[in-house]
């Protein structure tokens, strides 16, 4: 499965909080060989200034396809090590605990080729020692991630041009959405339609 820059936005917008900052993001590969392809998972490391994010995708036989089956929060002050090793087979460590107490302990390789099309996200590599330095500085002195960062900014501080899709949706376990801007003086319900009243025929 292919992660593009706007993929990984619009997941990392529903668990951004206010004035939280993407610094790295990369995707890591787990396929044993004596599972005979069976066992096939992808997990997508998002690194901010205050914690790591892993959303966890697995196949799905049925499916035909990568399916996105938990996402798990770890603050840095949680997170045990995170490490890139390898020579030629770079794979990325990670091992912490999430805010529910859960452990989470990854060791998977790093896919990456100049190849778009057998590439699993672009500047993979990059991406992952980004979140290796957030981890080193935890999160404090970490670069901001420039691929996009703005509008993620801008869409975590609520204000950007786009803040605003309606009722916010329930977030996962553990997550919390911004609260639906206030109509001022206007009692709840109240709220003026845009459209102009029906017209008469």
């Amino acid at each position: 499965m292919y992660f593009s820059d706007l993929h990984v936005q619009i997941l990392a917008r529903g668990i951004l909080n206010p004035g939280e900052t993407l610094v790295g993001q990369t995707v890591t590969d787990y396929m044993p060989w004596w599972a005979f392809g069976l066992i096939r998972r992808q997990h997508l490391v998002v690194a901010t200034d205050q914690r790591v994010v892993v959303f966890d995708h697995r196949y799905d036989l049925l499916k035909v396809n990568q399916v996105l089956v938990g996402v798990d929060s770890l603050p840095w002050g949680s997170v045990q090590h995170v490490k890139v090793s390898g020579l030629f087979k770079k794979k990325l460590k990670l091992k912490g605990t999430t805010e529910q107490g859960k452990q989470v302990d990854i060791s998977a390789k790093i896919p990456a080729s100049f190849l778009p099309w057998a590439s699993t996200m672009k500047n993979n590599m990059e991406g992952a020692k980004g979140v290796l330095a957030a981890h080193q500085s935890r999160g404090q002195g970490a670069p901001a991630l420039g691929t996009g960062l703005a509008p993620q900014r801008a869409l975590a501080q609520g204000t950007g041009p786009t803040q605003h899709y309606g009722s916010p949706t329930i977030n996962a376990p553990g997550y919390s959405s911004q609260p639906p801007p206030a109509t001022h003086g206007a009692p709840p319900g109240s709220a003026q339609s845009p459209f102009g009243p029906p017209r008469q025929y």
